[in-house]
């Protein structure tokens, strides 16, 4: 603990804005306190110290140099000490009188320590020019809530803040509290806080000096970046079987691209003088190299980097990230031998600067671009390493963004992903497009995308347990489970009588929604229907949920899809009735799907230390190896969903396998199971 005045009235002064301490200035008295806390001081000490201060003045002998406190001038006692008093002297004056009560801040003190708080819990995660950034906010802050500052005063520091730490605010919320942005924080940028009443006292107090501020619309930006990030390899080099005998025989030569439904078919080619597409891909690898390198989404990010820039919403090392990115692909393109080893690497390299650059510029900007381009570091690398890859041309091509091999080798479906540390990895995919990989054609069909949807009431094939009649639903339903369950030795997950619990409350469910859904059918326009219908649902659905969580446990829901994913299916709230029909599906369809281990899943994100990983996974049959979550509503802006399955392979190996002739195998032992 360092104890000398000289030392930390000197630390304090250089952490001022303008070099001078004031104790009668509540920022100034925040910054000594981050001063004293830095050497070493308690909480306790800390607090006397600051009440002292603000019953005193610091003094310094001009002929002696030594600092005292000393109490400040009440014209009713003139009470100073002398100007060498000795330190019992100072003590004894300046003695702090404890009231019973402890005095209470007033509201503006108590909005600057919440601000103070917030900032500490960051602080040291920041680099130096933010830490200066958001310090010298601070102090701005305080002179505007200071009621001794002038008018110009409190202007000028409000334009501070807009200028130099890109001060702004969201739209007006329903809950009347806006957020306080510092974008030039980039991904910290929320630090005063989350749209409180403090932060929306701020944002008013600027208004009420500056007038109107520009409204900063995060997830707006963020949805600018992954559009403008999008690789666009163009339509004029979409190539179908129908086009090319290379890409008929390719797509046709081959058991898991067989699959896949034919008006899906297509990659993107680099085409000869004649049109024809050159394949195999390694041994034109440059040229797919160049064509990717030079699709317009990297040059396009860099222009919207720039226009938010010029609009003041993130930091410049958003831009100079990507410009840097820039210039060192084309250095790979045009000096580096190719294919090559040394070409693979740089480029690895090089994406990994770029996530870096991102992430400690702005992690939420680093997310949207980044999941946007995790398909081209993977597809780049492995064309500059010679590797026979290519992109398929159908958006909704299931499972994979990309399509490794050829006709020597095995053909795989990898899917990229870009996310944070965690389990889940970027945007999951939706369980209806793998399984339409399935072997057997029967569970190719089996799982929907939103409640209600026609064909799949419950998000699985109507087929699968409607009857008709609501006791035959029951009793189809009651089929269902027990057929799909033992087929994958999960037939003992539920007793018979939970079961028949399960089925009458499907059966019930079942008639609920589809009288909700008579009622809507006539509603235009359909946005208005299904919001219509999301809104009569809700007075049902709490009661249902409730019914099955009476049934469904934890220890059920980790039977069926892992106990990664338990908490998924079994909430606080209860069971969705919809969840459950799709994770008992999904259940035997992930077991039994053949093509999961023909599927590789690339990711990349920060691991718990902010490093950068890549990793290629091998696909597997366990459900636990999968995030399975559940988005069960359509929305006005979404008619996908369903059942998502995100690879994150962290599950134990499945305790049974599933054999080509339907055998059950015990996993540990080896041995055939009793199904």
């Amino acid at each position: 603990m360092i104890t000398d005045l000289n030392k930390i009235l000197v630390e304090w002064a250089y952490r001022t804005n303008d070099g001078k301490p004031d104790a009668n200035n509540s920022a100034k008295l925040l910054t000594l306190e981050s001063v004293l806390k830095d050497f070493g001081w308690s909480r306790e000490a800390r607090a006397e110290l600051l009440n002292t201060l603000m019953e005193t003045d610091i003094v310094k002998n001009k002929d002696s140099g030594n600092i005292y406190t000393v109490q400040k001038h009440n014209p009713n006692t003139q009470s100073l000490v002398k100007k060498d008093a000795s330190d019992a002297e100072v003590a004894k004056v300046t003695k702090k009188k404890v009231d019973k009560e402890k005095p209470k801040d007033s509201g503006a003190d108590k909005t600057l320590k919440t601000f103070k708080g917030n900032i500490d819990k960051i602080l040291n995660d920041l680099n130096d020019n933010k830490k200066k950034i958001v310090q010298d906010s601070l102090e701005k802050i305080s002179i505007i809530y200071d009621n001794k500052s002038s008018d110009d005063d409190k202007k000028e520091a409000a334009q501070w803040l807009v200028d130099n730490a890109g001060f702004s605010a969201n739209k007006m919320p329903s809950t009347g509290k806006r957020k306080a942005y510092l974008n030039k924080l980039g991904g910290d940028r929320k630090v005063l806080g989350n749209g409180t009443k403090g932060t929306e006292e701020l944002v008013q107090k600027v208004e009420s000096l500056l007038g109107p501020l520009q409204e900063f619309d995060a997830s707006s930006v963020k949805v600018g970046f992954s559009a403008a990030a999008k690789p666009d390899l163009g339509n004029e080099n979409i190539v179908k079987p129908s086009q090319d005998k290379g890409v008929a025989d390719y797509f046709g030569g081959h058991k898991v691209l067989q699959k896949i439904r034919p008006n899906l078919h297509g990659l993107f080619g680099v085409k000869d003088e004649n049109g024809k597409v050159k394949m195999p891909s390694s041994e034109y690898s440059k040229d797919y190299l160049a064509q990717s390198i030079n699709n317009p989404a990297l040059q396009n990010t860099i222009d919207y980097a720039k226009e938010q820039i010029k609009n003041g919403t993130i930091d410049e090392g958003v831009l100079s990230s990507l410009e840097n990115h820039q210039d060192r692909m084309k250095n790979v393109l045009n000096n580096l031998e190719i294919p090559s080893e040394e070409a693979k690497q740089a480029i690895a390299d090089s994406y990994n600067d770029l996530m870096v650059g991102l992430h400690k510029a702005d992690s939420d900007i680093a997310n949207s671009i980044m999941k946007q381009l995790a398909e081209n570091n993977l597809y780049e690398q492995e064309l500059a390493n010679g590797e026979e890859v290519y992109l398929p041309s159908a958006g909704n091509f299931p499972a994979g963004d990309k399509i490794k091999g050829g006709t020597l080798e095995k053909v795989s479906l990898i899917s990229c992903k870009f996310g944070k540390a965690g389990r889940i990895y970027g945007c999951p995919a939706n369980s209806k497009t793998i399984c339409e990989l399935h072997q057997d054609k029967s569970k190719q069909n089996n799982q929907g995308q939103y409640l209600g949807e026609d064909g799949y009431t419950l998000l699985i094939n109507d087929d699968l347990i409607r009857g008709a009649n609501k006791e035959e639903t029951k009793s189809k339903t009651k089929s269902f489970i027990e057929k799909t369950l033992s087929e994958v030795d999960l037939g003992d997950t539920f007793s018979e009588e939970e079961t028949s619990q399960i089925s009458s409350v499907v059966s019930d469910y079942m008639e609920e929604v589809d009288r909700i859904k008579e009622e809507v059918k006539d509603e235009t326009p359909v946005s208005r229907k299904w919001k219509l219908f999301g809104n009569k649902l809700k007075d049902i659905e709490k009661e249902y949920k409730e019914k099955l969580g009476g049934v469904i446990t934890e220890e059920h829901a980790a039977a069926l899809i892992g106990k990664n994913n338990a908490k998924n299916l079994v909430q606080s709230g209860g069971v969705k009735v919809e969840a459950l029909m799709s994770a008992i599906e999904i259940a035997n369809n992930i077991r039994t799907n053949q093509s999961l281990n023909d599927l590789e899943h690339n990711k990349q994100f920060y691991d718990e230390n902010d490093e950068p990983k890549f990793v290629t996974s091998k696909g597997t049959q366990n459900p636990d190896d999968y995030s399975i979550t559940f988005r069960t509503k359509r929305t006005a802006g979404r008619t996908g969903g369903g059942c998502q399955l995100s690879f994150t392979g962290d599950g134990k190996p499945a305790p049974t396998d599933l054999t080509d002739d339907g055998l059950a195998i015990d996993v540990e032992t080896g041995k055939v199971k009793e199904v």
